[in-house]
């Protein structure tokens, strides 16, 4: 019989995949692993005797293995394991980056990180580990299209099991590269929240409970059409799969063929992102450790406390592929060139990526590299410092001209501890200077200077004349501009000799991506529109002139109306730990919006005003407002003008009041300031960031939300790159569109509007189909509270909220039910006892309903009957340490036949079904008990106990005969299996070793002629076990 599932759908045709990269399968049958690590030694010791072109001893190899060990159980993230893995400067290198080929790279399946020697703890195992020169380094956790709960599944099971598990902690510094894929394609529906997405395949880095799931969309044309893969053959499909407990037939099922493909989404992505040549870049220039800075008040000493917050960080995709084009352009005449990356994309952090990439790159031509980093503002300048010191790089500010000449001049770094120099200059005191100072060349040292110049597009308008001298200083520097909105028209970046763009990351991408969220611009009622125009005593008065938007009746409304709205937009949340934003025109509007906050509200604002006056006391308040709201959660409300509307990122940021004139500073640069992700304490995901512009408010707030947008795009589109922000802002007319739209797709499934009809209409549906009313369901309850926060009393009464969750309810029960038919032993694992007996009870009540069953009417006794068995059941499941025994799996099946005879109304009464889950459960016992028996027989190990049921399947051999066989080996080395000899006498030495020990015992027991064909096998498989799966099982 051919199966259909996980396996054979996603994981065996992917594994194959990676051999077409040039990767070799490593069985767990024939290998020798280090049991602390997880090191292949088989593969280790020949990879780095070529690597290091020398030979090594067993004893060198152990040496090795030992030291790695000694650093992954560091509690640093994996940072001195990673810097021993990228070194060049050790005397035995553990990876070439020169020369990729020289590497050895292999994939070997479901590879148990085993905890602890001895004991019953547990493991976890990755369905495809990736070794480089038999060091696992990353892994491939696959799960079948359309799986229950999606990708999200093996997010949560990352972060909340394996990442929080002490025990593992180890490995997961050993490991720097975790994905996951469902063999789906992305979801591009323009409503997905990235964070909740369902489909595709994903990276990260493991970084604790921060960890972060990215996306990976090819960037390079063609790339798939042009890859050069090597030729498998049917044959190696079919040893894999054999080597996997399956038979060979699989291979030839069109199924398989049509998922060996590499075209598939699976396949796609092990393409793009462990192509060798790929792979091997992410690994030495994509990870990045930092340590952050968070300041707590101490109330007990009543002192600041600085406290360091360790993170792992990888390359985002559009990182990777920008750090990528800078190097190719450097191929080019003209080296200089622009980054448009989106507003809150990360490009503090690409500068730092390409900062590795680059001076690798340079050195390799015998060439120093020096990096500047500019920017025109002093709380930028402090912003960036921060950041690349967080990052490990050691940081030289810049403020003056005699500073930017000293630095100009230097050849060479100063030595420091860090992984780098940069310098980062504020430019704001040197557009004063008429003349530039010039490098010079003391020490004929060949030096190339590298300058990022950040938010280039807003400097430049102001500046344009300086970046001119800037590149003059250093006619032979680098120029790279980074941008989030290019105002640059191609004629300006002409002038600049900029070159043109390097890499662009639009808006759409980083909102599908999760990086940024859209934007919905939200309406002051009409009543407290005209109170306020109504509230200015003066005569046609001219909202642009300071004397109206500073007065205190115009200050007294628009403080009231956001003090009011603000209140409201956490209420409908039920979310507290939002934060808002009020952005004046002037400084003293400012001061006078937070005076009546503090005197009026039980909101807490926060000042924070342009450096203008060069107030030492205001500006060391505006640093600790920023901090606090940042870090600590409070003020709830900052009240800025200005100097906050770029280069702030807070993620609890979530609403924004925008008092400013138009055109008085980049509107798009502004209102980005909302649209980074956020997740509430409370686990509420937001979909928007939230805007309310009181610009002009008798006229421009009449405007459609078109012109709104048509003054963002009239301030990008300068030039020939025409660029559309069509969906980068909504308002509640589009969430009007989108309910629409919901409702016209549940009305295929959902007719009638009557509760109870749909849930005996469920009855045949398919799974895809429920997952899709789910979906949808959902997204109705995102609309309501959409239309509540936009005050759109006209939109919000037409949805019941009480109806849609009765609808939401039994859609999830449905669901659960039928992942109970499908997948009994993995669903009873998982699942909360209550919920099981809940999903089952309601079924049972759907079919007495749709067909009449009066005999599965439940009496207080039956019920009680069956959820004791159900429950006794899924205990008996849970304690089960090997879900893939062939028992476990036998087990499956009935239970499959009894959910499935449930489901077709096939039995008489419910004693039936209450008899047939008790058989199972005696079942359940019976494989259990028996594990344990022999397991004690083996002094407690469940490695004699797997290599018990692995053999009973491979070979032909009585059971009994297999038994004693493996107790006569167990007592002759039962007190010499765990000395670190093993791992140096490998697999032949174990097996030789142990065949001179008992084969005179098996012959006088009469069982030498019995499991002599199969005998090397036998004992092969055990000395795998002994290394890997002790308590794996």
């Amino acid at each position: 019989m051919q199966h259909f599932n996980e396996d054979t759908r996603v994981k065996l045709p992917a594994t194959a995949h990676f051999l077409r990269l040039g990767y070799k399968y490593q069985s767990l049958k024939d290998a020798q692993i280090d049991f602390q690590t997880k090191i292949f030694i088989n593969r280790l010791k020949p990879a780095l005797e070529r690597i290091n072109g020398k030979e090594l001893t067993d004893e060198e190899i152990l040496s090795i293995v030992n030291e790695i060990n000694g650093l992954i159980k560091n509690n640093d993230l994996g940072k001195e394991f990673y810097k021993r893995l990228i070194s060049t400067e050790h005397e035995i290198k553990l990876i070439d980056f020169d020369n990729i080929n020289n590497n050895d790279f292999a994939v070997v399946n479901e590879l148990p990180f085993s905890i602890k020697e001895d004991t019953n703890e547990g493991s976890f195992r990755p369905d495809i580990t990736i070794l480089v020169n038999g060091i696992p380094l990353a892994f491939l956790e696959v799960k079948h299209p359309n799986n229950s709960g999606g990708i999200q599944v093996e997010f949560e099971r990352m972060i909340n099991k394996r990442l929080v598990n002490n025990d593992w902690r180890k490995y997961f510094n050993l490991l720097q590269i975790v994905s996951f894929s469902n063999n789906m394609e992305y979801e591009e529906d323009d409503d997905e929240i990235a964070e909740e997405v369902k489909a595709g395949s994903f990276y990260t880095t493991p970084n604790g409970k921060s960890t972060i799931f990215s996306f990976f969309r090819e960037d390079e044309q063609n790339y798939h059409a042009n890859y050069k893969f090597i030729e498998i053959s049917d044959e190696d499909a079919k040893a894999i799969v054999l080597d996997n407990g399956y038979d060979v037939s699989e291979v030839d099922s069109v199924e398989f063929k049509t998922n060996l493909l590499d075209t598939s989404p699976c396949n796609r992505f092990i393409t793009s992102f462990y192509d060798k040549e790929r792979f091997m870049y992410m690994l030495h220039y994509g990870i990045m450790f930092l340590t952050e800075i968070k300041k707590i008040h101490n109330e007990t000493t009543n002192k600041d406390e600085e406290i360091p917050i360790k993170q792992k960080h990888i390359m985002r995709y559009p990182q990777f592929f920008a750090t990528r084009a800078i190097i190719r352009r450097f191929g080019q005449e003209n080296k200089n060139g622009i980054i448009w990356h989106t507003q809150g994309s990360g490009k503090t952090a690409l500068s730092a990526y390409a900062n590795r990439v680059i001076k690798d790159f340079f050195a390799k031509k015998k060439v120093n590299a020096r990096f500047f980093f500019i920017v025109d503002r002093l709380d930028l300048m402090l912003q960036a410092t921060t950041e690349f010191k967080n990052r490990g790089f050691a940081v030289i500010n810049v403020s003056n001209k005699t500073e930017f000449a000293k630095e100009l001049r230097k050849p060479l770094d100063d030595k420091n501890d860090g992984i780098g120099t940069i310098c980062v200059v504020n430019i704001q005191k040197l557009m004063e200077e008429s003349k530039m100072p010039e490098v010079r060349n003391d020490y004929n040292v060949k030096t190339q200077r590298i300058f990022f110049i950040d938010e280039a597009h807003r400097s430049y308008k102001f500046h344009g004349e300086f970046f001119k001298n800037l590149m003059g200083c250093d006619e032979h520097g680098i120029y790279i501009a980074m941008t989030g909105t290019p105002l640059l028209s191609k004629k300006e970046r002409s002038n600049l000799k900029f070159g043109d763009y390097i890499h662009k990351y639009f808006y759409d991408k980083s909102i599908a991506d999760g990086y940024t969220l859209r934007i919905k611009k939200e309406q002051i009622d009409t009543a407290a529109k005209t109170e306020i125009k109504e509230n200015l005593e003066l005569e046609n008065p001219d909202l642009d002139s300071a004397d109206v938007y500073e007065s205190d009746d115009y200050v007294e409304g628009v403080s009231k109306y956001i003090e009011k709205d603000f209140r409201y937009f956490r209420l409908t949340n039920t979310d507290d730990s939002i934060g808002g934003m009020i952005v004046c025109r002037s400084n003293y509007q400012a001061k006078k919006i937070h005076e009546w906050f503090k005197k009026n509200s039980k909101l807490t604002t926060g000042l924070v005003m342009s450096d203008e006056e060069n107030n030492a006391v205001q500006n060391d308040i505006n640093r600790k407002n920023q901090v606090n709201f940042r870090e600590n959660g409070y003020p709830d409300i900052l009240v800025v003008h200005y100097m906050l509307t770029t280069g702030y990122d807070v993620k609890r940021l979530k609403k924004m009041y925008l008092l400013r004139g138009p055109k008085a500073q980049s509107l798009l640069q502004t209102i980005s300031r909302v649209n980074r992700p956020y997740k509430s304490p409370n686990g509420k995901v937001y979909q928007y960031g939230y805007i309310v512009d009181f610009v002009d408010i008798e006229k421009e707030y009449n405007e459609t939300l078109d012109a709104y947008i048509k003054e963002l795009e009239d301030d990008i589109n300068m030039g020939d790159d025409s660029v559309s922000l069509n969906g980068l802002i909504i308002d509640k007319e589009d969430i009007k569109k989108k309910f629409e739209k919901i409702c016209n797709d549940l009305k295929i499934f959902i007719g009638e509007d009557n509760v109870e009809l749909f849930v005996q209409k469920m009855e045949y549906y398919n799974k895809d189909a429920l997952i899709k009313i789910r979906k949808l369901l959902v997204e109705v309850k995102n609309c309501s509270i959409e239309f509540k926060l936009s005050r759109a009393t006209e939109y919000y009464d037409l949805i019941d909220d009480d109806k849609v969750n009765k609808y939401l309810r039994s859609v999830n029960d449905r669901i659960s039910f039928i992942n109970i038919t499908s997948n009994p032993i993995d669903s009873l694992d998982i699942m909360n006892n209550e919920d099981v007996i809940k999903v089952i009870y309601e079924f049972i009540k759907t079919r007495i309903i749709v067909l009449d069953l009066s005999k599965f009417t439940l009496t207080d006794l039956e019920k009680n009957d069956i959820e004791e068995t159900v429950t006794k059941v899924q205990n008996e499941i849970r304690k089960n340490k090997n879900k893939k025994d062939i028992k476990i799996q036998k087990l499956e099946d009935v239970l499959k036949g009894i959910f499935t005879k449930l489901q077709m109304s096939e039995y008489d009464s419910i004693d039936d079904l209450t008899d047939e889950l008790r058989k199972a459960y005696e079942e359940a016992k019976r494989i259990n008990e028996e594990n344990e028996r022999l397991s004690l027989t083996y002094g407690g190990s469940f490695a004699f106990v797997k290599t018990l049921s692995d053999s009973v399947f491979d070979t032909d051999i009585d059971r009994s005969d297999l038994e004693e066989t493996l107790k006569i080996v167990y007592d002759s080395i039962k007190d010499t299996i765990y000395d670190d000899a093993l791992i140096i006498q490998g697999k032949k030495g174990f097996v030789d070793s142990v065949k001179a020990k008992v084969t005179k015992t098996l012959l006088k027991n009469g069982l030498y002629k019995k499991v002599k064909r199969a005998y090397d096998d036998i004992l092969g498989t055990l000395y795998t076990n002994l290394l890997l799966y002790k308590e794996s099982i």
